[in-house]
């Protein structure tokens, strides 16, 4: 059975979160940006089960000769590839591609980050000078040799593309973690946990943690943005796993083809759909962080 102090505390926690980003329902352009997120996970969930062609299938005209090239029509709304593959039919499957490795990051992300700053600004010393010492070696690392080198060991799988991602990108979230960290620890309340002898990690996941979750809701939206536009980035490149379909591969296979210029049918879905999810996420991240910067002035 869950206590009441614990109720009270999960209350506590979801009332604070809860106000923290209600300032993005009260912009306009908030409305839209989240208005945008829902939609696209939406498609995300329930594109692959709506009535249209399989991404990787080529179409074929009514008198048996493959649509290749095509541009938008009544048969074709956004036209087909160099090999008849609906544009419509990738670009719909390429928001769950999108959605999976941008969240999976964001997941991965955060939980080397948090957990490593929080471990370090708690217990500080050598604890934190090792911690540190491992943080800034992580910013010395080049994102895209790091990722060829991955992906030619583990190959071009979405998992290892969102692996890649987290491993570089745990270091920024890691060092405000700890830095958060060394300024609760300080408050009376924690000071009043050690003296009644609570443990270590309930004073640093029960009662610290809790605090850190307007930082850590502003860090997996931007980890989510990192996530979605280094998964394009490496497809665009031919490092993205070829048995998907994702915004950044259609570009790729675009650009293979010689045909970025000329099917402007087959570059612009991906290329907007791409752009309109970032800003999107900028703009909620955005509003999250100016909220997080008012909460910060007024509490001082």
């Amino acid at each position: 059975m869950i206590s009441e102090r614990h109720v009270t505390k999960l209350t506590n926690v979801r009332r604070s979160v809860s106000t923290f980003v209600a300032p993005v329902f009260q912009d306009r352009w908030g409305k839209i940006a989240f208005a945008v997120i829902a939609i696209y996970a939406v498609i995300g969930l329930v594109g692959p089960y709506l009535p249209i062609a399989p991404p990787l299938e080529p179409l074929m005209h009514p008198d048996g000769g493959y649509a290749q090239l095509d541009s938008p029509s009544w048969a074709f709304p956004l036209g087909t590839t160099y090999v008849g593959y609906s544009v419509l039919s990738q670009t719909i499957y390429a928001f769950r591609t999108s959605l999976f490795v941008g969240v999976l990051a964001a997941v991965l992300v955060l939980t080397v980050g948090v957990n490593i700053g929080l471990i370090s600004g708690y217990y500080g010393g050598k604890v934190d000078s090792a911690l540190m010492g491992l943080t800034d070696l992580a910013y010395g690392l080049p994102f895209y040799p790091f990722a060829i080198i991955l992906v030619a060991i583990f190959g071009s799988s979405t998992l290892t593309i969102a692996l890649v991602i987290a491993l570089v990108f745990w270091r920024s979230i890691a060092r405000i973690t700890r830095s958060e960290t060394l300024t609760l620890k300080e408050r009376e309340f924690i000071k009043s946990s050690k003296a009644v002898g609570t443990s270590n990690l309930r004073i640093m996941y029960y009662h610290i943690l809790p605090n850190l979750l307007p930082l850590i809701l502003i860090y997996f939206v931007f980890a989510v943005t990192w996530g979605i536009l280094l998964e394009a980035s490496l497809s665009f490149i031919g490092l993205g796993d070829p048995n998907t379909v994702s915004w950044g591969l259609m570009l790729h296979e675009a650009f293979e083809a010689g045909e970025l210029a000329n099917a402007w049918w087959w570059v612009l879905p991906p290329s907007f759909c791409l752009w309109l999810f970032i800003w999107s996420l900028y703009v909620v991240a955005r509003k999250l962080e100016d909220n997080a910067t008012v909460s910060a002035k007024g509490g001082a």
